[in-house]
């Protein structure tokens, strides 16, 4: 890597999302060690993400890294879950795999990830033809205020693998203020799986700059699940998935904005070769000031290739504002690209009928707005009843 480049895209601000000065928030010595208890501020954090304290394999709190004993449990099945750092000195594959999708020289945020974030993160290997029975439960938390927490997080599912990877943000209530950037690399190997489900309650004051990267080899799957439900101040992500042969993805987004919160928020798929195929759905629901971009995009490169892109909204407040920006490319002839976009509000109609059988109004709104966030997206049932927790903490957070 050309340090040198590196260095410069250290004043390079993102394309989308407000630019935030990341000088003015402290960043402390990264630590990586095994962890008996719990940080108190992450066992506080973690249910806001349905998350149970025990469950966790990896926490990372601010730059402190700790990994359990549930952790080595997954070893009889031949899976590795360790921090990056310890990854990136112990394991040749984590090495030859660091920074191949990322660029750190994208933007500010790659940038000072790679230079100044000490490889804090998780590093996961699932190897041939292992179907992983139980999820992978990590945590990211953020427990002092005006703090900069970066994660460099590496998966590898070998051919034929399968595992379930949830991952919870969140902080404790009390911090006000902070930036969170997460680099994640994910390579899903030929006919192999990965379901990512990702789940942000952050603060009012959070700025959140994820930067995630995929690469899906013949015959895999990507299934990713993304839900946030807090105020935040603003978070900017836009992954890209690359799709091989037969490789299909699904990319689901559901997003509650609140506040004066800035969300930009969306997915990228790119059809490298024939039969690839994907979907990007979303869901947002803005109230208060909010301002939601809800971007998606496909770009198929070879022929016989599909992709659809489908982005409701619905708004709560006069003053909130979504933009559904949804972009279809196609470079070869044979490729079927679609989207589907709408916004509009709770029909009175629908809420009288309901009140009509009895509901209260802010009741009848909760079920509209339940139905309306619901996705039938091919999760597993185990994950797929956690989701379903997080939604109706959602719901309730959205009525208000």
């Amino acid at each position: 890597m050309n340090i040198s480049e590196v260095e410069k895209a250290l004043i390079k601000p993102a394309l989308y999302g407000p630019d935030i000065d990341l000088s003015k928030y402290k960043l402390e010595e990264a630590v990586v060690e095994e962890a008996r208890d719990v940080d108190p501020g992450v066992a506080s954090a973690a249910p806001r993400v349905g998350l149970e304290p025990g469950k966790l394999m990896y926490v990372q709190s601010n730059e402190r890294a700790l990994y359990t004993a549930m952790a080595r449990a997954l070893s009889k099945y031949g899976v590795i879950v360790a921090p990056t750092r310890e990854g990136l000195e112990k394991k040749p594959l984590a090495k030859e795999l660091a920074w191949r999708l990322v660029n750190p020289a994208s933007d500010k945020y790659t940038a000072s990830a790679y230079l100044y974030g000490g490889e804090v993160g998780y590093f996961i290997y699932v190897p041939p033809y292992t179907k992983v029975p139980m999820p992978v439960y990590t945590c990211l938390a953020i427990t002092t205020n005006n703090t900069v927490q970066f994660a460099h997080n590496i998966v590898y599912v070998d051919e034929g693998a399968e595992v379930n990877l949830v991952t919870g943000c969140a902080i404790p209530h009390g911090i006000k203020d902070g930036v969170h950037v997460g680099i994640s690399e994910f390579y899903v190997a030929r006919n192999a799986k990965l379901t990512f489900t990702m789940i942000h309650a952050w603060a009012e004051g959070l700025h959140v700059r994820p930067r995630t990267a995929v690469r899906v080899e013949e015959g895999g799957e990507y299934v990713s699940y993304y839900v946030t439900y807090s105020p935040v101040a603003s978070i900017q992500t836009y992954p890209t998935v690359y799709l091989k042969k037969n490789a299909k993805a699904y990319l689901a987004s559901i997003i509650a904005s609140s506040k004066k919160g800035v969300y930009d928020i969306g997915a990228r798929s790119i059809l490298e070769e024939p039969g690839a195929s994907t979907e990007n759905i979303s869901r947002v629901v803005a109230k208060d000031e909010s301002s939601v971009y809800a971007r998606a995009e496909i770009e198929a490169i070879e022929s016989d290739t599909k992709g659809h892109i489908e982005c409701l909204g619905l708004l709560l407040s006069p003053r909130a504002v979504v933009s559904s920006i949804p972009i279809i490319t196609s470079r070869k002839q044979g490729a079927v690209l679609s989207h589907e976009a709408a916004i509009g509000l709770i029909a009175q109609k629908e809420i009288d009928y309901l009140m009509s059988k009895g509901f209260s109004e802010d009741e009848a709104k909760a079920v509209l707005i339940r139905g309306f966030m619901n996705i039938d997206a091919p999760i597993p049932p185990s994950i797929k009843k956690q989701v379903d927790q997080i939604l109706d903490i959602v719901t309730k957070y959205a009525v208000g």
